[in-house]
């Protein structure tokens, strides 16, 4: 099994979350796919994760930070948010940290933040997030959407876990 952490998010890791969401290969699994600098990255820390709308996480795999892992958009009264991550050293791909991150940060999400419900939204295409969402217990919902990505209609699909689930496993 791979040794993977995650641990809270700084403006020490804003230099890493730079570099891996304006790669190509990040940005082309993300909706929003606008490209991020140094201001509009320690605006989203001083206004969304310091404020607690967002609890953010970078993944460390064999010690060395490799990607984040989020959950936005919390709702304390309806317990819900919406779960986001990405891999972004190439040498981290397909090696289960993904899954092993996002099972972490769903036991945050229940058992520390009360939540009961955890969502995502995923571009359909995207079958290797696909995977690693359903291996950490996300289950599709009838839900769809259509959005305009780089001018392009893209299907973009639902997904769901809920607290009862999660214990289950």
């Amino acid at each position: 099994m791979p040794d993977v952490r995650i641990r809270p998010i700084t403006y020490d890791d804003t230099e890493d979350i730079i570099r891996w969401r304006n790669s190509d290969y990040v940005r082309e699994k993300f909706i929003d796919r606008r490209l991020f600098t140094k201001e509009s990255h320690e605006y989203w820390l001083k206004n969304f994760v310091e404020t607690g709308k967002v609890a953010q996480y970078i993944i460390l795999f064999d010690e060395k930070s490799v990607g984040s892992v989020y959950l936005r958009d919390i709702d304390k009264d309806a317990k819900t948010a919406e779960y986001g991550i990405f891999i972004g050293e190439e040498s981290a791909r397909g090696k289960g940290v993904g899954t092993l991150a996002a099972k972490m940060i769903l036991s945050e999400a229940f058992d520390k933040m009360g939540l009961s419900k955890v969502f995502l939204r995923v571009i359909k295409d995207n079958t290797g997030a696909l995977k690693s969402y359903e291996k950490a217990g996300f289950k599709l919902i009838d839900r769809k959407e259509t959005v305009n990505i780089d001018g392009a209609d893209t299907e973009v699909i639902f997904m769901e876990l809920e607290k009862k689930d999660f214990e289950e496993r």
